[in-house]
């Protein structure tokens, strides 16, 4: 199954205190570590930022907002609307430590359902997901009410919620997400 790869990089970035994914860690650029998560099986890679000339040096198509100043759901809806096949996975720029592996079971298990995410213990991780073209009409009716929470958008859409604790790939600091230098 084609699948089109996205890296979410369109924060503002406030409590980091400059372009998170710019910025170098472990010698390499955090937007390339999650292009690098996904490369081995998308067929297709964008970033979506609102920022595109930043990002035109690492040579994948960047793709902005649509609808500016929704937050994270803005960005899976512009990216989701240009790309070239059904299936799109999605992984923020600030979580290096997500193995490459979890992204083809996700697509194993998502069946007919319109998008699917991992869940662990309380937490679901919505922007560590795949969704189907099938959820940009729910995706945009959200965005126009003004509802910008992705797990409010969801609501509207078959999700499949997939708890992943017990597969091998998983471990401890998986989602640790980089919201402040003292984070690294």
């Amino acid at each position: 199954m084609k699948t089109t790869g996205i890296v979410l990089a369109g924060g503002k970035s406030k409590r980091f205190g400059e372009d998170k994914g710019l910025f170098l860690f472990r010698d390499k650029h955090l937007v390339l570590h999650a292009l690098d998560i996904l490369r081995p099986w998308c067929d297709e890679l964008m970033i979506s930022t609102n920022r595109p000339d930043s990002y035109q040096v690492f040579g994948v198509k960047t793709v902005k907002d649509v609808y500016p100043g929704c937050g994270p759901l803005g960005g899976i809806h512009a990216a989701l609307s240009n790309s070239r096949f059904s299936h799109a996975a999605f992984i923020s720029c600030d979580t290096p430590f997500i193995p490459t592996e979890i992204y083809p079971y996700l697509l194993e298990n998502m069946a007919d359902h319109q998008a699917i995410m991992p869940v662990h213990g309380k937490y679901v991780e919505t922007m560590c997901a795949i969704y189907h073209k099938s959820s940009l009409p729910s995706i945009e009716i959200a965005i126009e009410a003004k509802k910008y929470k992705i797990l409010e958008a969801l609501k509207a859409m078959d999700v499949r919620f997939i708890n992943i604790e017990n597969e091998s790939f998983f471990h401890a600091e998986i989602f640790h997400n980089i919201n402040y230098k003292t984070d690294l």
